[in-house]
């Protein structure tokens, strides 16, 4: 299970689609999910408006529809607490994705827009691929939750972390180690080459976990345009594909999408550029600095 915080400033949201929300609220914070899945999506938030705006103001923005006003604050510096449907592409995804939720207290606030999401680190990348298609994000920090042996929301499954558990029981991490592959397919009935390859994999998946990066997330050009065309469908549907700020928002991750596939074909293109022969002479340099350095 891992953590992931994106962080977009102010000044930059202005320029998509969240950017008019800043006419209408000083902050707006995500307490809790009411109902969940995608086309529907229902929340409640705390929200501190501008003077003179109210809820109601809140309905002109494509990605949300005020259902119920819960509380209605006596004095200006209170919050309303609003339950709101929620309707944006990127919500919308992690609500398909399955295996990915919002942290309460995710907020736009004077500083900017903090979006903090827990799950599969599988389902993170897609997500955060499609933050940065949208905006890059200033910041983006992540952290790992929950590795206990007894937590079904690990990296690895309940059979591999049986495994892990065992090896690791055995001595076979220690240094030196104190049992072989073999004593261990012995112990667990399994051949020596399986029980290499389970061992194998299992330390790919936790350190992958542990340090992966979710700030330089790369979509391939075909899951890119996926992404737009279910985004696009959803609008549709939902009848806002012409809102100004929805085709600003798509507009914008069509030229991301753009410079990605620009820039994929010209480092593919300065890959073949290089000859074999220019590779076999970088080695040889690197080899004799290495032989006179030792």
């Amino acid at each position: 299970m891992r953590e992931v915080t994106f962080f977009w400033k102010k000044e930059r949201l202005l320029n998509i689609d969240v950017g008019p929300m800043y006419d209408i609220v000083k902050e707006i914070v995500f307490l809790s999910y009411v109902k969940r899945i995608p086309k529907d999506i229902r929340c409640v938030f705390k929200v501190h408006f501008l003077k003179g705006k109210t809820p109601e103001m809140l309905n002109k923005l494509y990605y949300l529809e005020v259902l119920e006003i819960l509380h209605q604050p006596t004095i200006d510096s209170e919050p309303y607490l609003l339950l709101m449907r929620l309707d944006h592409p990127l919500p919308n995804m992690n609500a398909r994705t399955g295996g990915s939720t919002t942290v309460a207290g995710s907020k736009l606030d004077g500083q900017g827009m903090t979006y903090t999401i827990q799950g599969q680190a599988m389902k993170l990348r897609l997500l955060s691929g499609l933050a940065r298609l949208m905006l890059k994000p200033d910041r983006t920090s992540a952290r790992t939750l929950n590795l206990s042996i007894n937590s079904d929301q690990g990296p690895l499954k309940p059979k591999q972390m049986q495994l892990a558990k065992y090896a690791y029981d055995q001595g076979y991490y220690d240094t030196p180690k104190r049992v072989r592959i073999t004593d261990l397919s012995e112990g667990v009935g399994l051949a020596r080459a399986t029980v290499s390859e389970h061992l194998n994999r299992i330390e790919a998946i936790i350190m992958d976990d542990m340090f992966s990066s979710f700030d330089r997330q790369y979509l391939k050009p075909e899951e890119m345009k996926k992404i737009v065309e279910s985004i696009e469908i959803e609008a549709s549907d939902n009848r806002h594909e012409d809102d100004e700020s929805f085709q600003l928002l798509i507009n914008r991750i069509r030229q991301n999408i753009e410079a990605e596939e620009t820039s994929m074909n010209l480092k593919n293109e300065g890959f073949e550029e290089i000859s074999n022969t220019e590779i076999e002479d970088s080695m040889k340099i690197y080899n004799e600095k290495n032989s006179n350095n030792s």
